[in-house]
């Protein structure tokens, strides 16, 4: 669905490291995934990325 036809924001999130550099984005429209399995996508990066 195009959410933003709509005047619905999409929602989206940046992993960003404390230099500002952006190492990924995460598209939950795109995806599909569910907010509970975004949490744990993102944790599970940054958990990599350490």
């Amino acid at each position: 669905m195009k959410y933003h036809e709509f005047g619905i924001p999409r929602r989206i999130s940046y992993l960003i490291d404390p230099q500002g550099t952006v190492h990924k984005s995460y598209d939950l429209e795109e995806s599909g995934a569910e907010l509970s399995e975004h949490a744990d996508e993102v944790l599970q990066d940054i958990i990599a990325a350490s």
